[in-house]
């Protein structure tokens, strides 16, 4: 595994011990010292390039600021620190590459997810670098597989949600993976023991959604020859998915948001109330602000839905995760017909460059239909390829709008934001669909003063 390299200047030893133990927690390995003769020798001895750095400004710190020109922090993310405001100071090091000024003492759970995105977003890097062929195992978190950083942040935000009753609202393109994010979710929990229902909220017709969800009485309509008992009564102790919930019709909405108030459901055609125990988790592919907007989806509902809300990125979006599941696949089709295909290393880059706008059901066809017409080994010939000039991140109905009489910087400003917002503010995935580094990005805040941590102080 890469060793990610972290480097701290700082004259209170206090103060480095504190930052050097966060540091480590992230799986940085560290070099401190606290003069500035000291740290140019160790800069100038590094065996290999530093990833974070940290450099004190302070006045008695002398020339700290030419430590930021030094060869092996050329590529590393790199942070300052002041304890007083030092407007001029800090800018210098700011047009030297640094993309945050931290004020000491400052909140070390602020700088955790920040240190946790680079050491992530080395780990990728490193994937890239190695070639496409040389990632062949992937990582699996319930029903869920992928190694990328988006995917185990979300592994992250499942650990902690799955175990309690909240109602996880799940946002995601069509063939992302919505409902393996839904029933990891109930494998997870205290109601494994229990049934996972699921019913597509776009495949029923009107007619007979009501009477799915919450059952009917014998006679209660033409044809209902029998008592029928609903989803929410055959989900009893375990988990009910509402999969694409703002296909499903206003009215009907209503009726459901009374359910899950009361923790009662009156079957069609009855007057008795019946109590229920289901945990209800829902997905959608459309943005949920623009299905309340559009009138698909009651704002109470959702907002009643989503206790948590959960969001899959998108195939393209995930990095090495494309190869790592190409193989996967490829390994499940070999294990069931006997046979021994492989991927050729031109057909791996022809999967790591394509956009997948049908995400990873895409994926899986593309393979099989891939591993059915070739040879023992799989070329590009049968595999999906972009067409030239492809916009690979605009997506219908996802648009921003910009004043000509903007500025191109106050234009830019508001991309980077709103896209960040889209991501729900993975910075990585954000820097990624931009096609700008972590550092970059980073950078990009700090002008825009976005930060809300108290203890950060960004410059613009």
């Amino acid at each position: 595994m890469l060793k990610k390299s972290c480097f701290i200047f700082d004259e209170d030893a206090g103060h480095t011990a504190t930052l050097a133990r966060v540091c480590e927690a992230a799986g940085f390995t560290v070099n401190s010292c606290s003069s500035v003769a000291t740290a140019k020798t160790l800069l100038a001895d590094a065996s290999t390039p530093v990833d974070v750095a940290f450099v004190s400004l302070n006045a008695q710190a002398g020339d700290s600021l030419a430590l930021l020109a030094t060869a092996a922090l050329g590529h590393a993310e790199i942070m300052v620190m002041t304890e007083i405001h030092m407007p001029t100071r800090v800018r210098a090091a700011m047009d030297q590459g640094a993309s945050y000024c931290l004020s000491k003492p400052f909140d070390p759970r602020f700088l955790t997810p920040i240190l946790c995105d680079i050491a992530a977003n080395i780990v990728a890097d490193d994937h890239a670098a190695s070639g496409a062929q040389a990632l062949r195992s992937i990582d699996q978190f319930g029903c869920l597989r992928g190694s990328s950083p988006p995917m185990r942040e979300l592994y992250r935000t499942l650990r902690k949600v799955a175990s309690t009753n909240a109602s996880l609202f799940i946002i995601g393109e069509s063939g992302t993976g919505k409902e393996l994010v839904a029933r990891t979710a109930h494998s997870l929990s205290d109601r494994k023991g229990g049934p996972f229902m699921a019913v597509n909220c776009a495949a029923i017709a009107e007619t007979l959604i009501e009477s799915e969800l919450f059952g009917h009485e014998k006679g209660s309509f033409s044809g209902a020859d029998k008592r029928h008992l609903g989803l929410f009564e055959c989900a009893a102790g375990g988990t009910l998915l509402l999969d694409e919930i703002t296909e499903m019709n206003p009215d009907l909405q209503a009726k459901l948001l009374r359910v899950l108030e009361t923790r009662k459901v009156r079957r069609v055609g009855s007057e008795q109330d019946i109590d229920i125990d289901v945990r209800v988790i829902s997905t959608t592919n459309r943005m949920p602000e623009e299905a309340v907007a559009a009138g698909k989806l009651r704002e109470d509902l959702y907002y009643r839905l989503a206790q948590v809300p959960v969001s899959m990125p998108p195939l393209r979006l995930r990095g090495g995760d494309v190869c790592g599941l190409a193989h996967y696949f490829l390994s499940e089709l070999n294990s069931l017909h006997g046979s021994s295909s492989k991927l050729a290393q031109q057909a791996l880059h022809a999967l790591s460059a394509y956009h997948w706008p049908g995400n990873v059901r895409q994926l899986r066809h593309a393979i099989e239909r891939a591993y059915i017409l070739s040879g023992s080994t799989i070329g590009t010939e049968f595999l999906p390829q972009d067409e030239p000039n492809i916009n690979r991140f605009r997506r219908a109905g996802e648009m921003l709008e910009v004043c000509l009489d903007d500025s191109l910087e106050e234009s830019e400003r508001r991309i980077v934001l709103a896209m960040l917002k889209r991501n729900n503010g993975d910075k990585s995935a954000t820097a990624k669909t931009l096609g700008i580094s972590l550092k970059t990005l980073y950078n990009r805040l700090s002008a825009y003063n976005t930060a809300a941590a108290p203890h950060v102080a960004l410059v613009s």
